[in-house]
C-alpha cells in the first residue's frame, strides 16, 4: 500500500476552519496530526505529490464574505450544509498549473470498464423490492431511528477524545476561563454560560424538532412513471438512516469526524486549541468542527448569523452541539447531516448526490462511489466530478484517494478493499438533466405553482418542495405521438417542413393526455425547446367552425344560401379586399354544410361580414381562447381565415366544446398532489395512483360551463364528420377519413403556408396537430391535409387501436358513443340543393339538413346561455305593385317570372357607380301581383330561383356566375306593362336597389351610429331616398336627418344619434321615393337601444 505521506505535505498551511477570531500566526508552527495534514501547500505547488484540494490563500484583513461552500460560490441554490463557514479565501482557486500524480497510486481517469457504464438505461432508478409499491416515489423520512449497527473490531482506528455527558459544564468553564483570564470573570461567564445553554436549548433546539429542509418535487405521469425532478434551491430527497449504506457512513465519519460515535458533539481538544490560539498562548489552529456542529450551524442559524465571525456565534454553536448530542441519538444526527450536506451541482443530501453523479440511489453506492461523495462537501465548488478541467479532476481524484486512505487507516476497510476500489475507478453520469415529455412537464410545473397558490399554499411552502405530482399525461401515448410526428416531419423534409406539435385532450374532463411541443426538444436548429403547443400561431381555416357557430347564434341556419363568387370588400385606407379560395376557384351558391366541410374561404368571409368580428371574438373568449383578446378593431374579416394568433392548446380546447355538446372544460395537467408524508393534498376527479386521503384533501371535479347551444355544437360536429360533404375539396379517401371511427375534423393552412393544422375529435378524444417551422419559414406544397392530417389520423386511430391508451379516456370505466346523438329541439328537413338548381326550375333536387326548432341560445350579460323565445314570422302585407315571392327553401323563392325578349332585355339600362361591374343582361323579370293575369297570358310561369347576395356588387358577380353555370338566379328586374307588351325601342327601365348593411338586424346600439348601405335610383331629380325610424317615442315612421337625391354604394346613408333615444326596440327603414310613392318596398332593420 502506498502511504499517505507519499503525496501529502509534511508542513501544511492552516485552514483556521472554525476559529471566528484571527490573530497573527508564526510561520514555523507545526500542526498536530489532523485533517489539515491533507491541505495543499503553496510552497510546494510544483511537488507532484502535493495535490490541491481546497483554496488556501488568506482573505483580505477584516473582509467578511460568504462561505466558500455557500451556493453562490458553486451553482444557483441554497440550503446546503456548510462544513467550514469560517474558512474562505476569495482570491484562491484550484486553477493552478496541472499537477502530475503518481500513476502507480492514483489514476487520473477511470479505467475503461468491461461494459459501457454511462448508458442512460443503466442509471434508471432501481425497481422496488418485492412487496413494495410499484409506483416510484422518493422515500420519506417517517421511519424511527434504527439501532446503531454493530461494527467489526477496528484495531487501526485512531483514538477518540470522548467526553461523558457531565463534561458539558466543564467545557463551559474552560471556555469562560480561556476567554477572560480571571477567576471573577470566569465565574460570571460560567453562570452566563449555564443560563445561556438552558435558554438556547429551549429556544433554538425547538427548531430541530420542527425542522423541515427543502426537498425535490417529483413529477410523474398518470401511471406513476417519473418525468422530472424539480429542484428550486437544489435537488434533495431525504432518506432514513437505515437506507444509507455502511460504506457512505464510514467514509463520512472517516473524513469529517473520526470520533463522531463517541464525542459529546464537539472535539474538546480541538476546541481548546482554538481558544488558546485566540488568547495568544497557542500556535496555529487545526480546526475542530464536528458533524454535530456543522448540523447546528446550518439548521439552527440563518445564513447571516452562520457567516458571522464572532465569539458569541461560536460559543452558541459549541454549546448547542453539546446539548443536541444529549437530546438526539447519533443516528438521528447523522441522518440529518447526510440529508443536509451540500455536495455540489445543486445536489443536497447524499441521495440527490448519488443520483446526480452516479445515476443511482445512495442505497446502491459502491465503496469507491461512497468515498467520492464523502469527500466532496469539503469544497463542492472546487471538487466537481463533472467538471472536465484536468486540474479539477486531479483534485477530485486526490480527495477521493484521501478518503479511502482514511477509511483504511481508521479500520473501516482493509488494504485490499481500498486497492480494489481504486482499481475499479469511477464512472460519472452525464450532467444533462433527465426530463421526459419536457414541454408538458414544464407546462405542468407552471400549472402546479398556480394551483398550489389557489389552494392557499404560500410561495415558501411551494418552494420547500417534497411533493409528488401525478400528472394527466400518459407517457407512452406521448412518446407514441412524438414518434408519429417525427416520422411525418422526416417525410416532409424536402418540402422545407421542420417541426410539429401535438395535443391530446380528454374532452369531458379537460385532462391533457399528450403535449408534444416539438419533434425534438434538444434540437436547437428547429428551436426545439420552444413549446409550439402553447405558442400563438395563425390558425388558418380551423377558425371557420367558430364563425359558423356565431352565425347560427345570430339567426343563420345550416340551409342558408351563401355565395362563393368573386367578392370585393372596401376597407377605409386599404386596398380592396378580395378573398380567394385555396384552390383559386369559385364554387357558386351553397349551404353552410358545403361551405364548412370543404373549407371554402369566400363563404366564410361573407358569413363573418354578416355576423361581425366582435361576435366572433366574443364566442372565442367563451370557448377559452384568450390569445385573440376582444378588440375587434385589431382584426378584419380575414380573422375567419386565421388572421389572428392562438395556441394549439387553445384551439384543441375550443374544438372540445363541440365534442362536449357545448360545454367548456378547461384543460388541466395535474391529476393529484401528494406530500412527503404520503398525504393527498389535491385530487382531480378522484384519481390518484398513490397516497392517502385526509379530511384536508381537496377533491376537484371537472366542471363544464355551457358556452354554446348543444344543438349548434351537434350541427357543427355533424358537418365536420360528413366525409361525403367534404369530398369535393378533400377527396373521399383523405387522412380525414377514419373509416368506421366516427370523427369530426377540420384542417387549416395559412395563406403564406407557414402554418398548417388539423384538429378533430370524438366524444371521448380530441387531438390537435400543428405542422410548420418554429421560426416561420414558409413550407413548400404542404397543406393541413398533407402536412398535419396524417399525424392527426395516426394519433387518433392509434389511440383507439391500443386498449391501454383508450382506457385513459374512460369516465368511471365507461365511454361515450363516439358519434353524437341529435339533441332535442332539432329537426331534419328537406331543402333544395342550390348547387344543382338549373334554369328553368319548377322543382329542385332535394337534400336533408338539420334545423333548430327555435332560436339558438345566446350569452346574456353574465355569460350564461339564454334561450330567446321563438318569434312567429309575420308575412309582409300584400302589395299589388310588388311580385309575390314565396320561400320554398332557405334562399330559394318561387315567383311568377316572365322571360324577356333578348332584344328588349338588351335595352334595359343599369345605373351603377363608377368602377362597379353592372349585372348581366336580364333573362327574366318578376311579375307584380297586379300584372299576374296579363303576364300569364303572355307565357309567364311560376319558377324557382336562388336569392342573390345582399350587396349589389356581390349580386352582380353572383348573377354572372349563375348565368355561366346555367343556375336559376332570382331576377332583379320588375316587369312593367311595356315589357310585357314588347315595349318600345328606346325603353329602358332603371334598376333600383335599397339595402342597409349596418347596423345588422337585431343589433344593440348604445352610441352614435353610422347607417351604412347601398341605395341606387335614377339621378334625375325626381327621385330621392330617406331613412326613417319607428318605436319608442315615435309612434309613426319619422325621417332621420334629411332626404337625399344622390345614390350611395356601400357607404354612409345617414347618421343616427342613439343617445337621444329611450331604451327599447326600434325599426329603421330605407325608402326610395318618386313623387308621393315609394319606388319599391322599403328595406327594414330591427334594432335595440340600451344604455
Amino acid at each position: 500500500m502506498s502511504e499517505e505521506r507519499d503525496y501529502l505535505p509534511d508542513e501544511p498551511q492552516s485552514d483556521d476552519e472554525d476559529v471566528p477570531f484571527k490573530l497573527p500566526k508564526s510561520d514555523d508552527y507545526a500542526a498536530d496530526d489532523d485533517e489539515t495534514d491533507d491541505i495543499w501547500s503553496v510552497a510546494d505547488s510544483q511537488d507532484a505529490h502535493n495535490m490541491p484540494t481546497m483554496p488556501v490563500a488568506s482573505g483580505a484583513e477584516g473582509e467578511e464574505t460568504a462561505p466558500r461552500r455557500a451556493p453562490e460560490h458553486t451553482l444557483p441554490g441554497s440550503g446546503g450544509l456548510d462544513p467550514n463557514p469560517d474558512f474562505f479565501t476569495p482570491g484562491a482557486t484550484i486553477r493552478h498549473q496541472p499537477v502530475v500524480v503518481d500513476e502507480r497510486t492514483l489514476p487520473h481517469a477511470a479505467p475503461v470498464p468491461e461494459q459501457a457504464t454511462v448508458e442512460h438505461e443503466r442509471y434508471r432508478r432501481p425497481q422496488p423490492a418485492y412487496g413494495q409499491e410499484t409506483i416510484p416515489a422518493p422515500p420519506v423520512t417517517t421511519a424511527p431511528p434504527q439501532k446503531l449497527p454493530q461494527r467489526q473490531a477496528q484495531p487501526k482506528r485512531a483514538a477518540s477524545s470522548g467526553c461523558a455527558p457531565g463534561c458539558l459544564w466543564i467545557i463551559v468553564g474552560f471556555l469562560a476561563i480561556f476567554c477572560g483570564g480571571s477567576t471573577l470573570l470566569a465565574a460570571g461567564l460560567g453562570v452566563w454560560g449555564i443560563n445561556r445553554v438552558e435558554q438556547l436549548a429551549n429556544e433554538r433546539l425547538e427548531a430541530v424538532e420542527t425542522y423541515q429542509n427543502f426537498q425535490s418535487t417529483f413529477f410523474y405521469d398518470r401511471e406513476g412513471r417519473l418525468l422530472y425532478e424539480v429542484f428550486n434551491e437544489g435537488r434533495r430527497t431525504n432518506l432514513d438512516f437505515s437506507a444509507f449504506p455502511k460504506s457512505l457512513i464510514d467514509a463520512t465519519i472517516a473524513i469529517e469526524d473520526d470520533n463522531f460515535w463517541t464525542n459529546p458533539g464537539i472535539d474538546p481538544l480541538a476546541t481548546l486549541r482554538a481558544f488558546a490560539q485566540y488568547v495568544g498562548i497557542g500556535g496555529q489552529s487545526t480546526g475542530g468542527s464536528t458533524i454535530t456542529q456543522q448540523l447546528v450551524r446550518n439548521v439552527l442559524f440563518d445564513f447571516a448569523y452562520r457567516a458571522e465571525r464572532s465569539p458569541q456565534r461560536k460559543i452558541e454553536e459549541i454549546l448547542l452541539a453539546l446539548v443536541l448530542t444529549q437530546r438526539k441519538g447519533k443516528e438521528e444526527i447523522l441522518e440529518m447531516y447526510l440529508n443536509e450536506i451540500y455536495y455540489g451541482n445543486l445536489a443536497y443530501g447524499a441521495e440527490a448526490a448519488a443520483q446526480t453523479f452516479f445515476g443511482k440511489s445512495a442505497r446502491d453506492l459502491t465503496l469507491g462511489e461512497a468515498a467520492m461523495l464523502a469527500g466532496l462537501p469539503q469544497a463542492p465548488a472546487d471538487l466537481d466530478p463533472l467538471n472536465p478541467d484536468p486540474t479539477v479532476q486531479d483534485a477530485v481524484y486526490a480527495r477521493w484517494r484521501l478518503v479511502l486512505d482514511r477509511m483504511e487507516k481508521q479500520g473501516f476497510i482493509t488494504d485490499a478493499e481500498r486497492n480494489e476500489a481504486l482499481r475499479l475507478g469511477l464512472n460519472f453520469v452525464s450532467p444533462a438533466v433527465s426530463l421526459k415529455a419536457p414541454h408538458f412537464t414544464v407546462y405542468a410545473q407552471s400549472e402546479l405553482t398556480a394551483l398550489m397558490t389557489d389552494l392557499g399554499f404560500s410561495p415558501e411552502q411551494i418552494a420547500k418542495g417534497g411533493l409528488r405530482v401525478y400528472t394527466t399525461l400518459d407517457l407512452e401515448l406521448n412518446d407514441s405521438a412524438q414518434r408519429i410526428a417525427r416520422d411525418q416531419i422526416a417525410k416532409l423534409a424536402a418540402n422545407n417542413v421542420g417541426n410539429a406539435a401535438v395535443v391530446v385532450l380528454k374532452p369531458i374532463t379537460g385532462e391533457i393526455l399528450s403535449m408534444v411541443g416539438s419533434v425534438d426538444y434538444n434540437n436547437d436548429a428547429i428551436d426545439g425547446r420552444v413549446n409550439v403547443a402553447t405558442a400563438p400561431r395563425q390558425p388558418g381555416s380551423t377558425m371557420k367552425p367558430f364563425t359558423y357557430s356565431a352565425a347560427m347564434e345570430a339567426g343563420m341556419t345550416p340551409g342558408d344560401v351563401i355565395w362563393d363568387t368573386p367578392t370585393r370588400i372596401g376597407i377605409a385606407g386599404q386596398p380592396m379586399y378580395e378573398p380567394v379560395n385555396y384552390d383559386r376557384a369559385f364554387h357558386g351558391p351553397m349551404t353552410m354544410r358545403t361551405a364548412l366541410a370543404n373549407s371554402y374561404n369566400v363563404p366564410a368571409v361573407q358569413t363573418l361580414r354578416r355576423v361581425g368580428v366582435d361576435s366572433l371574438l366574443s364566442l372565442m373568449k367563451r370557448f377559452g381562447v384568450e390569445s385573440l383578446g376582444d378588440d375587434a378593431g385589431q382584426y378584419g374579416l380575414s380573422l375567419t381565415l386565421g388572421g389572428g394568433e392562438i395556441t394549439l392548446l387553445e384551439l384543441t380546447t375550443g374544438y372540445s366544446v363541440f365534442a362536449n355538446e357545448g360545454l367548456l372544460v378547461p384543460p388541466t395537467a395535474i391529476l393529484c398532489i401528494v406530500d412527503s408524508d404520503d398525504n393527498i393534498l389535491y385530487r382531480f376527479e378522484n384519481q390518484c395512483p398513490r397516497g392517502s386521503a385526509t379530511p384536508e384533501t381537496i377533491n376537484q371535479s371537472a366542471y363544464g360551463k355551457p358556452v354554446l347551444d348543444p344543438r349548434v355544437a351537434f350541427i357543427i360536429s355533424d358537418i365536420l364528420g360528413d366525409n361525403a360533404a367534404r369530398s369535393a375539396a378533400m377527396g373521399s379517401s383523405s387522412p380525414l377519413n377514419t373509416g368506421s371511427l366516427a370523427t369530426s375534423v377540420k384542417t387549416g393552412t395559412t395563406n403564406d403556408v407557414k402554418d398548417n393544422w388539423t384538429v378533430g375529435y370524438t366524444r371521448n378524444v380530441a387531438v390537435g396537430v400543428w405542422v410548420g417551422n418554429s421560426r416561420g419559414e414558409a413550407m413548400v406544397n404542404t397543406s393541413g391535409l398533407t402536412g398535419a392530417a396524417p399525424i392527426w389520423n395516426a394519433v387518433i386511430t392509434g389511440i383507439y387501436a391500443n386498449q391501454g391508451f383508450l382506457a385513459d379516456f374512460a369516465v368511471d370505466g365507461r365511454f361515450f358513443a363516439d358519434k353524437q346523438a341529435a339533441p332535442s329541439g332539432i329537426s331534419l328537413r328537406e331543402i333544395c340543393d342550390v348547387r344543382n338548381l338549373r334554369d328553368p326550375a319548377t322543382d329542385c333536387p332535394r337534400l336533408n339538413e338539420w334545423f333548430l326548432d327555435s332560436p339558438a341560445a345566446i350569452p346574456d350579460a353574465e355569460g350564461s346561455l339564454y334561450y330567446p323565445p321563438a318569434q312567429p314570422a309575420q308575412p309582409p302585407p300584400a302589395d299589388p305593385n310588388q311580385p309575390a315571392l314565396q320561400e320554398v327553401s332557405p334562399g330559394v323563392f318561387r315567383v311568377l317570372a316572365f322571360r324577356l325578349n333578348p332584344g328588349i332585355a338588351g335595352l334595359i339600362q343599369f345605373q351603377t357607380p363608377a368602377g362597379q361591374t353592372p349585372p348581366p343582361t336580364p333573362i327574366y323579370c318578376q311579375v307584380p301581383a297586379s300584372l299576374d293575369g296579363v303576364a300569364r297570358s303572355q307565357g309567364a310561369q311560376d319558377q324557382l330561383f336562388i336569392v342573390p347576395p345582399p350587396i349589389p356588387e356581390d349580386a352582380a358577380a353572383a348573377e354572372q356566375y349563375a348565368r355561366d353555370k346555367g343556375l336559376a338566379f332570382l331576377p332583379t328586374v320588375a316587369c312593367s306593362p311595356e315589357l310585357l307588351q314588347g315595349g318600345g325601342e328606346n325603353y329602358g327601365p332603371a334598376v333600383t336597389t335599397a339595402i342597409i348593411t349596418a347596423p345588422a338586424p337585431g343589433q344593440t346600439l348604445r352610441d352614435e351610429t353610422a347607417i351604412i348601405g347601398t341605395v341606387q335610383f335614377p339621378n334625375d331629380g325626381r327621385h330621392f331616398y330617406k331613412v326613417e325610424i319607428i318605436g319608442g317615442a315615435f309612434a309613426n315612421w319619422t325621417t332621420i336627418g334629411s332626404t337625399h337625391t344622390e345614390s350611395v354604394v356601400n357607404g354612409p346613408l345617414e347618421n343616427l344619434y342613439v343617445p337621444a333615444l329611450a331604451p327599447g326596440d326600434y325599426r329603421m327603414r330605407l325608402v326610395i321615393v318618386q313623387g308621393a310613392d315609394f319606388l319599391q318596398a322599403p328595406y327594414e332593420v330591427p334594432f335595440r337601444v340600451e344604455r
